[in-house]
């Protein structure tokens, strides 16, 4: 595969995810997931997830419990280093969360990615975010 092909597979990686993640399925959206990946969540205050059944069960219990709507808006994703089987990237992202209570919820954040290619399909090794932009002023 070239590095065309690979930077276009890495960023329809990042669009199943999103999809998947907005119409609030699991198994699909961390299955983005390499079996032993990890989501770092911690700078944003949910915690580190370690291995794909962590990271399923955390968007099952912890986000889709509590989400009535979510959309992630993914802008200015930038793949670096490619080599072989292992990438890096980055990529921003507006996310918007109705909650179930009524409550509304909108965060600008940055995923600093490492990728795998397993099988033949780019997964996400590993996910951290990381807040970037200030919430609005009260």
């Amino acid at each position: 595969m070239s590095h065309i092909a690979d930077r276009a597979a890495i960023h329809d990686l990042n669009t199943r995810y999103a999809v998947a993640f907005d119409g609030f399925r699991v198994n699909e959206s961390s299955g983005c997931w390499a079996e032993d990946g990890v989501l770092d969540e911690r700078e944003t205050g949910f915690g580190l997830f370690q291995g794909r059944e962590a990271i399923r069960d955390f968007f099952r219990d912890s986000l889709f419990a509590h989400a009535r709507y979510v959309i992630h808006v993914m802008f200015n994703h930038l793949v670096t280093d490619i080599e072989g089987n292992r990438a890096a990237g980055s990529v921003f992202c507006l996310v918007e969360v109705v909650k179930n209570d009524g409550g509304y919820v909108r965060s600008h954040v940055k995923y600093e990615d490492a990728y795998v290619r397993v099988d033949g399909q780019w997964k996400f090794g590993s996910r951290v975010i990381k807040p970037s932009f200030p919430g609005a002023p009260s």
